[in-house]
This record gives C-alpha cells, structure tokens and sequence, in this order.
C-alpha cells in the first residue's frame, strides 16, 4: 500500500460577507493566517480565490460550519455546506466541515489584547478565525478522536470519498448550485 504523503489544507472562515483563508498542512500540524477574501452573499470573488488555490496547491479543503448550541445545522451552515461542495465542483479536491463556534470571537479577543481598535470592517479577524478552526481539525486528526461527534469532522463535506456518493455526483451537484 502506498504511503500517504502529508496534506496541504486550505481552510476557511465562512461569511456573507467574507470569508477568511487560513493554510496549514498534516506534516506539521500547525495552522497560518492567509487572508480575507470578499463575498457577495457568501459567494466568494472567485479570481482570488483561483489565485490562492494556483499558489498555494491544496490537497483540500477545510470550511468552518457555524453550528448551533446543540451542534446541529443552521441556515449559514447549511450555506457554508453549499460553499465547499462548490469549491469540490471547482476544483476537484475533497473538502470537509468542521464546526467553528466560537473561533471570531477567540480571535476578537486575541487581537484586542494584541491593541487591535476594534474596527473589523477595516481590520478583519476572519483569517486568524480559519486559523483556528484549521488548527482544531489538525488537532482532532492527530489525536485520532474515535468519538462519533469528534469523528465526523474527519469525513469529507463533498469529494469522492463521501459515503454514498460517487465523485461525478457530487461534483454535478456542485455545478447546479
């Protein structure tokens, strides 16, 4: 069986109005601020987004879903599940979900106690949010977390590997939204 090389994770904070990029791989472990992309209803300016993905070379793709207290689906998470099966129809790489309560305002406070103004419009938090959520999920993978709830954060949103679903399903899907 061939061995599997360490993946580059390409992850995201995801907004109506923006979405924050964060880069991070498997060998290391470790999670990077990238950058802030803008939206128009949670719908990406697509050039810089192609920009990144050319640059970069993600193996996949990581998207922070917004849960509710109960950990179960929201309208902008149910948004945030149509953004990566669009990023899997675009580009062709698996993308999971990994739920980010409370990773804005980790940041928010972070930056704050670092002088940050408080005026996130002009100074946005949101890569250091996909930050966090990247390194969470690298967490759980290199802990190996057998707990159902932990776990399903490790199975793609959208790709081929989705249980169920065949590669050109999924990616048809994703051209239709």
């Amino acid at each position: 069986m061939p061995e599997q090389r360490p993946r580059v994770i390409l992850a995201f904070d995801f907004g109506s109005k923006r979405h924050g990029v964060a880069l991070g791989n498997e060998l290391t472990a470790t999670a990077n601020p990238l950058d802030v992309i803008p939206a128009r209803d949670g719908i990406p300016a697509w050039q810089l987004l192609d920009d990144l993905v050319a640059n970069w070379q993600p193996d996949v793709f990581l998207v922070g879903l917004p849960l509710d207290e109960d950990g179960g689906a929201t309208p902008l998470s149910q948004r945030a599940t149509k953004f990566a099966r669009r990023l899997f129809g675009r580009y062709g790489k698996s993308c999971y979900g990994m739920d980010e309560r409370g990773t804005t305002k980790a940041a928010k406070r972070l930056v704050k106690k670092a002088g940050h103004k408080g005026n996130y419009r002009e100074d946005p938090v949101d890569s250091l949010a996909a930050a966090f959520i990247l390194q969470a999920w690298l967490d759980l993978a290199e802990a190996g977390s057998e707990d159902a709830a932990s776990a399903r954060f490790l199975q793609p949103l959208a790709g081929p590997q989705v249980a169920g679903r065949s590669q050109t399903a999924t990616a048809v899907e994703s051209k239709k939204t």
